[in-house]
């Protein structure tokens, strides 16, 4: 097995407007599935549960995006976000796009000897992956 370099940088896409400076993405897929018991047995079927497609983004308050993603969080409008690569390829996808995604709460940090950082917690209706 070859040695693994990871060199690849991603970037976050609002709508078209970069989210930057941002320290951390991090989405979250969940496809629950709960296991049906019956009296005679265990595990006889299983009931899918509705998917849910969350993610938490971090962004330093030093630019436009920080505010113009709080006035959408404070008017409830839906937005379109992705992450792509920006250089390599080492990445598995080429890009993961959310789609109606809805600010759910919004909470920043203000710090002594650094930048504000503001933390957004997202919904989202739909994600597409492309793979390579």
């Amino acid at each position: 097995m070859s040695e693994v370099k990871w060199d690849t940088r991603l970037t976050v896409m609002l709508d078209t407007t970069v989210v930057t400076p941002i320290d951390s993405f991090n989405p979250t897929f969940n496809s629950p599935v709960q296991p049906l018991h019956s009296l005679e047995a265990d595990n006889v079927a299983h009931v899918v549960q509705p998917k849910a497609f969350t993610f938490s983004m971090a962004v330093k308050a030093i630019g436009p995006v920080v505010a113009k993603l709080t006035q959408m969080a404070l008017e409830h409008k839906s937005f379109n976000i992705g992450v792509q690569e920006a250089s390599g390829s080492d990445w598995t996808f080429q890009q993961i796009v959310f789609n109606d995604c809805y600010i759910t709460s919004a909470a920043s940090t203000i710090v002594i000897d650094g930048v504000p950082t503001t933390t957004f917690n997202c919904v989202c209706l739909e994600v597409t992956p492309t793979s390579a």
